[in-house]
C-alpha cells in the first residue's frame, strides 16, 4: 500500500504557489489588498492541488475500483482543474468594481496546471536535497 504525503506535498505546492505568486503580481494590472488577497488564495490552491496529486496512489490503495483508471489520467485531470480553478480566479476579478482589468494568461495557468501534475514524478529528485537541508519529511 502506498504511503499518505503531506510534508513533500506542502514543500512542492509552496514552491509552485510562491512562483503563481510571482506570476500573478506579474500579470494582474492591480496592486495593493487585491492582488496579496488573491496571491495567497493561488498560494493555498496551489498546495491543495499538489497534495490531491502527490496521494493519488494512497486512494487507489483505499478504493480498488479505480485500479481500472490509469493514475497519470488521473493526475492529469487533477493538473487540468488546476490550471481551470487557476484562470477562473483570475477571470472573477476582470474588470467589475476592482478597477483595472487583470490579466493572468492562460499559457501560465497551464504552467501552473502541468506543474502540479508532475509534481509526483519530480519529488524523488528534490528529496535528497530536502533531507540535506534539514527539512522533515
Amino acid at each position: 500500500m502506498a504511503e499518505f504525503i503531506l510534508l513533500p506535498a506542502v514543500y512542492i505546492g509552496a514552491l509552485i504557489g510562491l512562483y503563481e505568486f510571482i506570476l500573478i503580481h506579474k500579470d494582474e494590472a492591480f496592486r495593493g489588498s487585491h492582488w496579496l488577497k488573491h496571491g495567497w488564495h493561488a498560494f493555498l490552491v496551489t498546495i491543495f492541488f499538489v497534495f490531491l496529486s502527490m496521494n493519488v496512489d494512497f486512494v487507489y490503495g483505499l478504493i480498488p475500483a479505480l485500479v481500472s483508471v490509469p493514475i497519470v489520467a488521473i493526475r492529469v485531470l487533477i493538473g487540468l482543474i488546476a490550471t481551470a480553478k487557476v484562470h477562473g480566479a483570475a477571470a472573477v476579478l476582470r474588470g467589475g468594481a476592482l478597477g483595472p482589468t487583470i490579466g493572468e494568461t492562460w499559457f501560465h495557468s497551464l504552467v501552473i496546471g502541468i506543474l502540479i501534475t508532475i509534481s509526483p514524478y519530480v519529488w524523488p529528485w528534490l528529496e535528497p536535497l530536502a533531507i540535506q537541508i534539514g527539512l522533515p519529511i
